[in-house]
């Protein structure tokens, strides 16, 4: 089996947020899309934002510039969704969206780090530049409820932010990952909604990742390490063993998985790990085989002002042999989305 990368002009300057076999969430700007089958995309709401800021991120750039992004659209139920976009957490319900109550500071969530566990419950982390070092701390949703409360705080100088939570789908348990120096670089798990934390692996740019991919054996990751060369390691679920399985280009934030086959996305950050000036989409393929499929320059734009240039991964349980991917920030590709099909 192969895999090829197509763009798809029809969604230029869309993202698939979230998808599964019957439909998909996309956004643009502030707005979100529903397409259902074969369907056009429909109006599903807005997030409520000030005009200037409406009228400004209709300019790519400034879009950027502001961080007027959707980060996340998460499906909780029928026609319910948790959506981050800049620094807030919203909730849609029937197309309807209101600010989540109950968080302590407007917060970051990167992309892809709001799990939903077993009972329906919904965490994330809070992502902030955080050069302070004050506390940090990943906040639960319950089912139905339009308040957050509290569910772990890492004291003050413990981690510098929350890079995201993840759901085990073999097991259940939650996944939490923090960076971003030395001991801040932690891999954790935990079984009992944050009562107590395993420490899986932490003290160093090895431990230092933005996502998780997982499969019945091991649980797979990619650092985001800004001065250690970049690699892929897997953990053993039996015996802890981690294990390295190559090296890529640079820092990789976001991850995607269908089955055996898993994808990891370079981040061209530009930082010292950094091998050229290109985010990259590579394949681990179940042989071990670990394969570059597509690459694209960053653009001309300062990273730290800018956003570095990345690859967007939906939500959701996707579709057999295929996925989307989103690009930003990168020269020919920025605002385009770009489909991802299995061949044989």
């Amino acid at each position: 089996m192969s895999w090829s990368v197509t763009e798809e002009p029809g969604l230029r300057g869309y993202t698939v947020e979230w998808f599964d076999r019957d439909e998909m969430f996309l956004s643009r700007r502030s707005h979100l899309y529903r397409r259902r089958g074969v369907e056009p995309m429909v109006p599903f709401g807005s997030v409520p934002s000030p005009w200037w800021e409406a009228a400004a991120s209709g300019v790519r750039p400034l879009q950027r510039l502001l961080r007027a992004l959707v980060y996340n659209v998460v499906a909780l139920g029928k026609d319910t969704l948790l959506v981050t976009y800049g620094r807030g957490v919203w909730i849609f319900r029937a197309g309807r969206g209101t600010a989540l109550e109950g968080l302590l500071r407007p917060c970051r969530v990167l992309r892809g780090g709001v799990a939903v566990d077993t009972s329906g419950r919904a965490h994330f982390g809070e992502y902030l530049t955080n050069r302070a070092r004050t506390a940090m701390r990943v906040y639960r949703l319950e089912p139905g409820a339009k308040r957050a409360e509290v569910a772990h705080e890492f004291p003050a100088g413990a981690v510098r932010h929350v890079h995201g939570v993840y759901r085990d789908p073999f097991d259940g348990a939650l996944w939490c990952l923090t960076g971003d120096f030395g001991a801040e670089c932690r891999m954790l798990t935990t079984r009992d909604g944050f009562r107590t934390l395993d420490v899986v692996g932490a003290g160093d740019e090895s431990w230092r990742c933005v996502s998780l991919l997982f499969t019945a054996t091991h649980v797979y990751y990619a650092t985001d390490a800004e001065f250690a060369r970049n690699r892929v390691y897997r953990v053993d679920r039996r015996s802890g063993r981690r294990e390295e399985l190559g090296e890529l280009d640079g820092p990789t934030y976001y991850t995607y998985a269908w089955g055996n086959d898993l994808f990891f996305a370079v981040t061209a950050e530009l930082c010292p790990s950094q091998q050229g000036r290109s985010a990259s989409l590579w394949h681990l393929d179940s042989t071990g085989k670990l394969q570059r499929l597509a690459s694209f320059e960053k653009d001309r734009l300062p990273v730290g002002l800018f956003l570095p240039g990345t690859l967007h991964f939906p939500s959701g349980p996707g579709r057999a042999g295929e996925f989307y991917f989103h690009a930003v920030g990168l020269r020919g590709a920025d605002g385009r989305t770009f489909r991802v099909q299995q061949s044989t």
